[in-house]
């Protein structure tokens, strides 16, 4: 008799994965370069700015060049984004399956984020997903970016996470934390990382729609559903 493998590990990014942020980055960032006399970034930019820290791309607009005023116009961006951005969030259509099944199966289940954690926590709960994921990591709100890598390490430190789970993200950084961790590296393309971005930085496979992963999720994690719709996840 085959013994079923043991439930496995998964870590999905968010913003460009999970949830589409930009209708809430472009708002916010909008009033605060109103309120603070800036020139607003064009889409390409703003889409850039997509999975790193917001600190460090306010940084780069002139008018910003000051650190108090700076720490002034940050201050002003998340505490709009507190009031209205994360509330003009889209979570992808079929990640909300995709997600419950994998946790009927028993995985263990973490969000990665450049977000702050307060925030990725208050968008995960607003679609009904906080109790999916078995934990939700993101940056301090206040302090630099950290790579995810160093936040991979911190984790593995403290056996959070280990080698053979795999890491699901839509940009570079992703994948390279994947790799530097021992994590299988997925890339998705609906994102804000372009195929060569993910293919460049290590991605062992790509995703064009939410079905092509879901149906390569149940090929990677072939286990048997052990928990019903409303035991662990609701």
């Amino acid at each position: 008799m085959t013994q079923e493998a043991a439930p496995g590990l998964v870590c999905f990014d968010l913003d460009g994965t999970l949830v589409d942020p930009l209708l809430g980055v472009r708002n916010c960032l909008a009033k605060t370069c109103a309120a603070f006399g800036l020139a607003l970034p064009d889409e390409a930019t703003l889409r850039d700015w997509i999975g790193f820290g917001m600190r460090e791309s306010l940084a780069s607009l002139r008018g910003l060049e000051d650190p108090a005023r700076l720490e002034a116009a940050l201050d002003f961006y998340w505490e709009s984004y507190r009031e209205e951005g994360v509330f003009e969030h889209e979570l992808y259509p079929g990640i909300f399956h995709l997600l419950h099944r994998l946790k009927r199966q028993g995985h263990r289940i973490y969000v990665v984020s450049a977000k702050p954690s307060l925030f990725a926590r208050r968008i995960a709960y607003q679609f009904d997903l906080n109790l999916i994921f078995d934990d939700i990591f993101g940056s301090a709100l206040k302090g630099h970016w950290q790579p995810k890598t160093e936040v991979l390490a911190a984790l593995a430190e403290q056996g959070t996470i280990w080698p053979g789970g795999v890491f699901i993200g839509d940009r570079g950084v992703d994948m390279t934390a994947a790799c530097d961790h021992g994590l299988e590296p997925v890339g998705v393309t609906w994102g804000y990382g372009s195929r060569a971005e993910l293919a460049a930085a290590g991605a062992k496979h790509l995703f064009d729609s939410v079905p092509d992963l879901d149906a390569w999720l149940r090929l990677r994690f072939p286990q048997s559903e052990r928990f019903d719709a409303f035991s662990r996840s609701e």
